[in-house]
């Protein structure tokens, strides 16, 4: 997907969604996004998670936004900057398959989540998966994500089947993923007899 550098984004600020960059993730984002994700996630993505994928060639992207000291909100302070100086919005990993996208990991930063930016991503998701000429996009989240779980709904996926014991939850438990799908293309048409 070739998206223009800036774009508008749903439920933010006027101002600071004009200025909002969406990116291709490179090699020097991965120490940041490693970190970020330790504070987002119970079990965060590695580097080498980050890595692998880009040597993989899956569709990885971060969303930035350039500091606006007038108009960026006090407690963002100490959120998370890019090597440019950009405040780390979010990333995304998603895989191609033969006629499906999986996301594979979303992470939006702990100061700039409840902003809209998750939503934004997903959006961005859905439209590069249709460019692609996939049917359907698959994921898997928490059982005990419940505000993930909402927002997924709302936007159309549906929970399809559950992984038994997917994600580790310490030492010696797992837990559950819910397994969602969205549906990207309608399904043909059925034959009269």
């Amino acid at each position: 997907m070739s998206a223009p550098s800036s774009l508008p984004v749903v439920g933010t600020p006027a101002q600071r969604a004009e200025r909002a960059v969406w990116r291709a993730m490179t090699l020097a984002d991965i120490p940041l996004l490693a970190e970020v994700a330790k504070t987002a996630h119970a079990h965060p993505w590695r580097a080498r998670h980050f890595e692998d994928s880009l040597a993989t060639g899956h569709w990885c992207r971060v969303l930035t936004l350039p500091p606006d000291p007038p108009t960026d909100p006090p407690q963002w302070v100490h959120a998370p900057r890019t090597a440019q100086g950009h405040w780390l919005l979010s990333s995304l990993v998603a895989m191609r398959g033969v006629d499906d996208v999986h996301l594979l990991d979303i992470t939006v930063t702990p100061a700039h989540q409840r902003q809209g930016w998750g939503r934004w991503m997903l959006q961005a998701l859905i439209g590069w998966a249709r460019e692609q000429g996939a049917a359907c996009v698959w994921l898997e989240v928490r059982a005990s994500n419940t505000s993930a779980r909402a927002l997924y709904t709302a936007m159309g996926w549906q929970a399809v089947g559950v992984r038994r014991g997917y994600y580790p939850d310490g030492a010696h438990r797992r837990e559950d993923a819910i397994v969602m799908r969205l549906d990207l293309l309608p399904p043909p048409p059925t034959e009269a007899h």
